[in-house]
């Protein structure tokens, strides 16, 4: 009788014990982990000085943001990283759901209230993120598919105080009142158009982490205005199309984004900081990160030589250019994150045309140079790198000094058939 009462006491600690283990003991028990699954580069902007609430003649309390966002990892789980980095007071955010998508277009946006899920911080449903800092949500209980699209919905006390912005990667639309329930909103969509490009702003969602299989991993694709385009979808869909189904791969772009120095003029805001200064936060501060495609380097090129600049954008030598895409190197190695670097492509024939001034800068042979002797480092042995991805299939063959015409709009951006032609090219065996 003893013996069975010390067995049974012994049975009770160790399962008092195994309850208080904290949640990673317990994830790894259970062979799943986070990785991100969609993301966005966060720049410091708010929507009134960028003009939008005037535009929209909206209230400016009493507003919510709905977010179509599409994974591109399965799992059990959902959470999201907020952030009120730019800001500096807090921002009380009254309710947040998240739910799946029904319908999303310029007249409608309808998502299934059946599968709508109160998402909480520390339980609690209205939370405050600090000034200057992020919060992430507490984990949903919502199984996902990779390449499903889902509605992230977000009820603000004030809207003036947000001042952390994303610029792609979601339909987005404003909501009169709280909606974060409500299985319609009018479509109002959230977007900003100016002479540097189309925008779809999304406010204070900055990733959303799926609770997926052991083994998966994240890759991010980092750059400009080269790869702020579906081209991270594309990629994430030829991954499975290949039977690859445990890399999610999420997008880390800003259209105008240089590698050493900060976007300047009227547009400065929307153009980020250097790549070398975001970098840390924005690729290896990512759950489950394994890899990072870097197509970043051309604005370096070009900026410079732009009248609307003059004065303002900082040249950029060989020297600097090699110098920052060793930090990146250094950086992501130092965290065990292989980085590989696409081939900046050609740009003749674009010349930039903002702010209704005409041409705003003429390609020569002379400024293209730089972006000839970045490709013939990056890819050398000489370049520390894991690897470096040839685009040369996306030059003009009469001409490799521009891109195929069909595939183009201006010259420099790539269009849908160059969007595909671009994930053509990369080799899937870097995931296997």
């Amino acid at each position: 009788m003893n013996k069975t009462k010390r067995f049974l006491a012994l049975a009770l600690a160790l399962v008092m014990v195994f309850a208080m283990l904290p949640v990673s003991t317990a994830s790894a028990a259970s062979g799943s982990k986070w990785v991100s699954a969609w993301s966005t580069s966060p720049i410091d902007a708010s929507l009134s000085e960028l003009g939008i609430l005037d535009e929209l003649a909206v209230p400016v309390g009493a507003i919510s943001n709905r977010m179509v966002i599409e994974s591109t990892a399965s799992g059990t789980q959902v959470r999201f990283v907020l952030s009120n980095e730019y800001s500096l007071v807090p921002m009380t955010v009254k309710a947040c759901s998240v739910g799946r998508v029904v319908k999303s277009s310029l007249t409608d946006c309808v998502m299934n209230t059946l599968t709508a899920r109160t998402v909480r911080v520390n339980g609690r449903s209205t939370f405050t993120i600090p000034a200057g800092g992020v919060v992430t949500t507490d984990p949903v209980l919502m199984k996902v598919t990779a390449g499903e699209k889902l509605c992230v919905n977000i009820y603000y006390k004030d809207v003036t105080a947000i001042r952390t912005i994303g610029l792609i990667g979601a339909d987005s639309y404003i909501g009169i009142g709280n909606t974060t329930h409500s299985n319609r909103v009018v479509p109002i969509p959230l977007k900003y158009e100016a002479d540097s490009g189309s925008y779809e702003i999304t406010t204070t969602l900055k990733e959303m982490d799926v609770k997926a299989a052991a083994g998966t991993e994240t890759c991010v694709v980092f750059g400009d205005s080269t790869v702020a385009s579906e081209i991270p979808r594309l990629l994430a869909a030829k991954l499975r199309d290949n039977g690859i189904n445990n890399v999610s791969v999420t997008q880390e772009a800003i259209k105008g984004n240089r590698l050493v120095a900060d976007g300047v003029g009227k547009a400065a805001k929307l153009l980020g900081s250097a790549g070398v200064d975001r970098f840390a936060e924005d690729v290896l501060g990512q759950a489950g990160v394994t890899k990072v495609i870097v197509k970043l380097g051309i604005n370096d090129v070009v900026h410079p030589h732009c009248a609307s600049k003059a004065g303002k954008a900082p040249y950029a030598s060989l020297e600097d250019m090699i110098a920052g895409y060793q930090k990146l190197i250094a950086m992501a190695h130092a965290q065990g994150v292989e980085i590989y670097f696409c081939e900046v492509t050609p740009w003749k024939g674009y010349t930039r045309n903002v702010f209704g001034a005409g041409d705003d800068v003429q390609w020569t042979a002379g400024i293209d140079q730089l972006r000839v002797d970045i490709n013939a480092w990056l890819s050398s042995e000489a370049c520390p790198a894991d690897g470096f991805i040839s685009l040369s299939g996306m030059a003009d063959p009469a001409d490799p000094t521009q891109l195929i015409p069909s595939q183009t709009p201006d010259g420099i951006h790539h269009n849908a058939a160059g969007q595909a032609n671009f994930v053509s090219q990369i080799d899937v065996n870097l995931f296997k």
